[in-house]
């Protein structure tokens, strides 16, 4: 089928087709390859039962969404659309239960804004097949956040 060539750039990867003539490159993101956020907590030290404390999470990117996890686990606890490249993470009214260890990751966010309308205009005269006012719509492979 194809043969990889060499790239010093590894997370591009270049495939070349023999027949037809065509070069195609994959743009691979695997997991983790994003710069890790830096994270702090705000007041630092013990904090008491009752108490506020408020997490911050930054990273150099702009539209990323950010995810707070507790302890390992590997379920967020909650996330965050910032529209910079920070995101605060409040807890109010601490219990003990919410001590332990927090970290952060950011990724995209699921869905872009939408693009400005295009018109289509079908015109003249063929057979007349009622299609619906709706597009058939498939679900999100990457699920709703």
């Amino acid at each position: 089928m194809g043969a990889r060539n060499h790239n010093p750039h590894p997370r591009l990867l270049w495939t070349r087709f023999v027949s037809p003539p065509l070069t195609a490159c994959l743009f691979v993101n695997p997991e983790g390859s994003y710069p890790k956020p830096s994270i702090s907590v705000s007041p630092g030290g013990v904090i008491p039962v009752g108490g506020n404390v408020t997490i911050r999470c930054r990273h150099q990117h702009l539209g990323m969404r950010f995810l707070l996890y507790k302890d390992e686990d590997e379920n967020h606890l909650t996330y965050t659309d910032p529209a910079g490249s920070e995101a605060e993470f409040p807890i109010t009214s601490a219990r003990r239960e919410q001590g332990g260890n927090y970290t952060c990751r950011y990724r995209p966010a699921a869905y872009s804004e939408p693009s400005d309308p295009v018109q289509i205009i079908v015109a003249g005269e063929g057979p007349s097949q009622h299609l619906g006012s709706q597009p058939h719509t498939q679900p999100d492979p990457q699920g709703s956040p």
